[in-house]
Order: structure tokens, then C-alpha cells, then sequence
């Protein structure tokens, strides 16, 4: 999976949006065209559920449809909840999906692309790798 950027719903809002949000929008297409983004079970519910209408779920379905997805698995839960123990302990407090996503992008080595502040924080404290934009492009 070395190669590989995991998207968050964070980042999938931008490249979704109307307007604005050119680099992120310029960087998700050139990952789509190499066939270089990962996704995993949490944002696909998350991108399903913020559609408003049938069309749009199914559309969003079938663009994700060709994704790479990360499979989840017990020992992913349970590194996130040390993790986030871990996390906890230093005063900092993130979502558990955002912790679970950061696990998931640490073991199967992908850098993640985002729009939320917790990933650079968890990153700052983990081996988390983002994706940066400026050097996308």
C-alpha cells in the first residue's frame, strides 16, 4: 500500500465543493488519476451519510467504488485505544475516528490528506506522514 494517500472526509468536502478550495480540489484529481488514494470504512459512512439525496449517495458511491480500501482490523482498534490513552495523558483529546484514521494511515504507511486540525496535531505525536499540499502540485 506504499504509495498510497488516505483521504478524509475533511478533504473529500473540498474537493466536493462548489467553490474554492483549488489546491486541494487540483491535488485530489491528480491522486484520483494515478489511482494513488486509499479510503477507508469510517469516511466512506461519513461521505454516504452528508449526501442529501439518492442520486448523490449513489453518485459519491460509485466514485469511491475504485478506491483502495483499507481493511480494519481488531489490532487497528486496539493501537487506537492506546493511542488515544497515550494522547489523552498529554492533555490532548481528538476524535476517536480521527485517531482510528491516523492508525490506519501509520500501518499501512500512507501519508493522509486532510482539512482538520486534529490530524496535524496527532501527527505531531505519532509517526502520522500528511500529505502537503504546496508540494503536491
Amino acid at each position: 500500500m506504499q504509495g498510497l494517500v488516505l483521504v478524509d472526509t475533511s478533504a473529500w468536502i473540498c474537493f466536493f465543493a462548489r467553490k474554492g478550495f483549488a489546491e486541494m480540489k487540483e491535488s485530489v484529481s491528480t491522486l484520483l488519476d494515478d489511482n494513488g488514494i486509499a479510503i477507508a470504512g469510517p469516511i466512506m459512512v461519513e461521505l454516504i451519510q452528508g449526501t442529501r439525496t439518492e442520486k448523490e449517495r449513489d453518485d459519491i458511491k460509485d466514485r469511491i467504488k475504485g478506491l483502495h480500501l483499507l481493511q480494519i482490523t481488531d489490532e487497528h482498534w486496539h493501537k487506537t485505544a492506546d493511542f488515544s490513552f497515550d494522547l489523552k495523558r498529554k492533555g490532548i483529546t481528538v476524535s476517536t475516528i480521527d485517531s482510528l484514521l491516523a492508525i490506519v494511515a501509520i500501518s499501512y504507511d500512507c501519508r493522509l490528506l486532510h482539512k482538520d486540525g486534529d490530524f496535524d496535531l496527532i501527527a505531531k505525536h505519532s509517526s502520522l506522514k500528511l500529505f502537503n499540499l504546496s508540494k503536491a502540485t
